[in-house]
């Protein structure tokens, strides 16, 4: 089974898209994520939808919007994170937090998603390959 990380971006907009995925195919969801990280010395989160696999290419894509929102600071209100975890709770699932090393510590990228699903892998958020 292929799986992988499919980042829609780091805008506003972005965060809106992933929604819309979510609830075009809530059927598919399996786990919506928030990853928290400090990114130039910055509060960042990331948003990530893992879609269960498709039936005939065993593909299973995670959606990313990768930090690009502020941190929510407490006793503040945060509308792409509350549009977030309403779309969360309209589809019945808990939104699942870890704190994770900004992308930048990485050479790639790439190296940075490979890390990112094998601490998935490690949680049980993914099926082993």
């Amino acid at each position: 089974m292929t799986q992988h990380i499919i980042k829609l971006g780091e805008g506003y907009g972005d965060v809106y898209e992933l929604i819309t995925l979510i609830n075009s195919m809530p059927d598919r969801v399996q786990h919506l994520l928030v990853l928290h990280t400090t990114k130039d010395d910055q509060d960042k989160i990331s948003f990530a939808a893992i879609m269960k696999p498709t039936s005939q290419a065993h593909f299973l894509p995670i959606y990313v919007c990768l930090e690009g929102m502020p941190e929510p600071q407490e006793g503040q209100s945060h509308a792409r994170y509350e549009a977030f975890n309403e779309s969360a709770k309209q589809i019945g699932i808990n939104l699942i937090e870890f704190d994770v090393p900004p992308s930048t510590k990485y050479h790639d990228e790439s190296l940075f998603f490979q890390q990112l699903i094998a601490v998935f892998r490690l949680n049980h958020l993914l099926p082993p390959i």
